[in-house]
């Protein structure tokens, strides 16, 4: 016997889940997860498979050349 799934008000599409921000389709699978709805976990896994990690919008890769540290007034030191 098959058991019924209750329609689902919105049809999750693989193009409209990549449209989603990363932190959304992550909440969607999370939620897919949790009512037991396959389909769209495997569709959100694709979508985040594809997309890069670790990435922070507007962050710069270190260069690997060290800074010029400035020197330091001595708190303790004679010409106070």
């Amino acid at each position: 016997m098959r058991t019924i799934r209750p329609a689902r008000s919105v049809d999750w599409t693989r193009e409209r889940i990549a449209a989603l921000p990363t932190p959304e389709v992550r909440q969607l699978r999370a939620n897919a997860e949790r009512l037991n709805d396959p389909e769209i976990v495997q569709r959100c896994d694709a979508v985040l498979g594809e997309r890069p990690r670790g990435v922070i919008r507007g962050a710069k890769p270190a260069s690997g050349i060290p800074r010029p540290r400035k020197k330091l007034a001595s708190r303790t030191g004679g010409d106070a």
